[in-house]
């Protein structure tokens, strides 16, 4: 008689089985995780004085009162002088906000994956995409915005710099959640009596996989 249960041994072919999905996986160098710890400091220090510059600028151009048409001066940590408008500057901090909100998603998940010693090589461009994805989304959110979708109106009143610019962080922090919502908006109002996916005849085929990789950041 065998000294090993039925459950002993499932649990020692889960086991096997995380051990294999682990060997598969290559874990990121030191020097590129230190690499990129780097970046992301570097990113959060560049967006961090970008936005205090651009900021004063911002408010004086859409303060009460001000000159639509108005050009100020900006010089970006010394980098050249921009001539902003009131809809560039705005723009702007759209952008800095937004990737300011991707940082904390990638830094968190960053430290929390360098700490358990499971940052896999494969996440790489998760983290060098992160900022641009969420300053994508924020664009085409501040966009619906603007553009009066969820808005009643889009004049200079309704340029709101620290609304606006909350919303962005929040896009780049919560980009998963801020698709799933535009996706659901767009379900709504772009709904059709048929599904087209269903209908193709040459639609691609589901290919299942039993490896499930490694978790998402």
């Amino acid at each position: 008689m065998s000294g090993t249960t039925p459950r002993q041994g499932e649990e020692a072919a889960e086991h096997a089985d995380g051990a294999a999905v682990g060997a598969r996986q290559r874990r990121l160098p030191a020097w590129a995780t230190a690499a990129l710890g780097v970046l992301l400091l570097a990113e959060v220090v560049l967006l961090c004085g970008g936005l205090l510059s651009l900021w004063p600028i911002l408010l004086a151009l859409v303060a009460p009162g001000a000159d639509a048409a108005a050009t100020v001066r900006w010089s970006p940590l010394g980098l050249g002088e921009w001539a902003l408008t009131a809809d560039v500057a705005m723009l702007l901090a759209v952008i800095f906000c937004s990737a300011l909100g991707s940082f904390v998603h990638a830094a968190t998940s960053f430290a929390t994956y360098v700490g358990n010693r499971r940052l896999y090589a494969s996440w790489l461009w998760w983290y060098l995409l992160r900022a641009g994805i969420g300053v994508a989304l924020a664009l085409l959110v501040y966009l619906l915005l603007r553009g009066g979708l969820f808005a009643g109106s889009s004049g200079a009143g309704a340029t709101n710099p620290y609304g606006f610019s909350g919303i962005a962080g929040l896009c780049g922090l919560f980009s998963k959640q801020a698709t799933d919502k535009l996706r659901e908006i767009c379900d709504t109002v772009l709904s059709t009596k048929s599904d087209g996916d269903r209908d193709r005849g040459d639609k691609l085929a589901v290919v299942q996989s039993r490896d499930p990789g490694p978790a998402a950041p």
